[in-house]
């Protein structure tokens, strides 16, 4: 595997968990005692319902 395909792999894997921790960030609420501030407009494009 050369440098250029390696780094290639590495950045689509990034963005790939990157997404998935936003979707699991939009679609889940925070435990009311640690209070969730207000979620930016620009993550409920992630939600999944």
């Amino acid at each position: 595997m050369d440098k250029q395909n390696k780094n290639t792999l590495i950045a689509k894997t990034l963005a790939n968990v990157a997404e998935n921790a936003l979707s699991s960030a939009a679609n889940s609420r925070c435990v009311f005692v640690y209070h969730q501030p207000k979620q930016p407009k620009d993550l409920k494009q992630f939600r999944k319902f």
